[in-house]
């Protein structure tokens, strides 16, 4: 089964759910429906905020689980966080802390981390 259309396929606009159909005994049930608050989000970030759930909360276990870096389990937190919370108050992508680990972890170089802290300002 595919998984739900968000954009029309011809203009791509946004969709509405306008019919429900039970495939067991053959129930239809029309009108507007809403989707539900996570149907915003891209594959991607439906997989993080999975995996972010089945970790608790715990970063550590996520990087682990994502193998991905610390600063990127907050990038991916944070975006998924200005979407599905919009009027919170966003949160800096970096802050240095977070640039210093992955130039530790050898992610990143030392140009590539200063580049991003001159982004910042």
């Amino acid at each position: 089964m595919n998984k739900r259309l968000k954009n029309c396929p011809v203009c791509n606009s946004n969709l509405d759910i306008v019919e429900y159909h039970c495939p067991q005994c053959n129930t239809s049930i029309k009108g507007k429906f809403g989707g539900d608050d996570f149907a915003v989000l891209n594959p991607n970030q439906q997989e993080f905020v999975k995996v972010f759930i089945c970790c608790q909360g715990n970063i550590k276990e996520v990087e682990k689980a994502l193998k991905i870096s610390y600063p990127t389990v907050k990038n991916k937190l944070s975006e998924v966080t200005t979407i599905l919370c919009p009027e919170r108050k966003q949160i800096p992508k970096f802050n240095s802390d977070d640039i210093l680990k992955e130039i530790e972890e050898g992610n990143i170089s030392v140009d590539d981390a200063i580049s991003k802290l001159k982004e910042r300002s």
